[in-house]
């Protein structure tokens, strides 16, 4: 009983990770600028993944709330009337390609092969052994074909219509219900890159 217990914990954690996609961050422009200001309100977002997924309300939802939630706790006050900034969001979806290079060994039956050769401290360097051991022959390459997820954090100043920061955060897309869902993870980490300071 104790080993199946075990067993399913440990298979909960894996899946815990697994599902835990791991996602960079960017950012550009000066933070510092986004002290001055003291009151935002949103855009409508740019939507360029003409995917259902992605282009709904429950996405928007859960971008919207935590952004908002964290420009709050940075001192920024969420007003719809005259605001000092506007806040965009844009999604991009990219298909992509990863390539792996994976060795080849051919395997030559010589014989023994003795230790020698390399001698330190009187530890031998080489292995001996007899039957077949690896040669080198060179690396095979596979391409394999991915989804890269790419959410864009916009901060605007109003009265100049320019950006004046920017954050990214970049992701593979492997489960698009996951992805869903690790939206407010992904908003947290870009404005965790926005460092202000607010009087």
């Amino acid at each position: 009983m104790k080993k199946w217990i075990t067993g399913g914990l440990l298979t909960i954690v894996t899946l815990f990770f697994v599902a835990c996609s791991s996602y960079t961050y960017y950012s550009v422009g000066n933070a510092s600028k986004v002290s001055r200001y003291s009151t935002f309100a949103w855009l409508p977002p740019i939507n360029n993944t003409k995917n259902p997924y992605f282009d709904n309300d429950l996405a928007d939802q859960k971008i919207k709330d935590q952004a908002t939630a964290d420009l709050e706790s940075k001192g920024l006050r969420l007003k719809a009337n005259r605001p000092d900034l506007l806040i965009r969001y844009t999604i991009v979806v990219d298909n992509r390609m990863k390539t792996y290079n994976e060795p080849v060994y051919s395997y030559n039956y010589g014989g023994f092969y003795p230790r020698y050769g390399y001698y330190r401290g009187g530890r031998a360097f080489y292995y001996g052994w007899r039957g077949a051991y690896p040669v080198y022959l060179g690396e095979e390459i596979y391409h394999v074909p991915y989804k890269e997820g790419t959410l864009i954090l916009d901060i605007i100043d109003r009265t100049t219509h320019k950006v004046i920061w920017r954050g990214y955060g970049v992701g593979e897309v492997t489960n698009p219900e996951r992805a869903i869902n690790d939206l407010p993870q992904v908003v947290d980490g870009i404005l965790n890159k926005l460092q202000i300071n607010k009087m």
